[in-house]
């Protein structure tokens, strides 16, 4: 199974989120912010990176631009699961950003792990 950073500055989405992975084979890394999910990012090479966009300090947006931009870092598949509503904004900036999938919190287990197994497939 993979290696999934789960990076939400909301403890209780991270411990649902991490909780669903686990039980489905997942190993799971957390970062409570942006700063702590680029620390881990570089750190544990995850295969996934399940991201909030809004988060105090280094938004998850600025995550995602910080590690498109970072040659070494650049290739790490990202997920978003974010309460922001889908619209053509978001739908752009996941095409410009190349992030694989987008999974609405909250959501239902069966709906995350689609989403997740969606944005590991090559």
């Amino acid at each position: 199974m993979a290696l999934i950073l789960v990076a939400d500055d909301d403890a209780a989405s991270r411990l649902l989120v991490a909780t669903v992975l686990r039980h489905a084979g997942h190993t799971i890394v957390e970062a409570a912010d942006g700063e702590a999910a680029l620390a881990a990012v570089a750190a544990e090479c995850p295969d996934l990176l399940l991201i909030d966009l809004n988060m105090p300090g280094i938004s998850g947006v600025d995550v995602i631009r910080r590690l498109r931009i970072d040659a070494a870092l650049s290739d790490v598949s990202i997920a978003l699961y974010t309460a922001t509503p889908p619209n053509a904004a978001m739908r752009d900036f996941m095409e410009i950003y190349a992030i694989k999938a987008a999974v609405p919190k909250p959501s239902e287990p069966e709906e995350l792990l689609r989403a997740v197994e969606d944005a590991l497939a090559p």
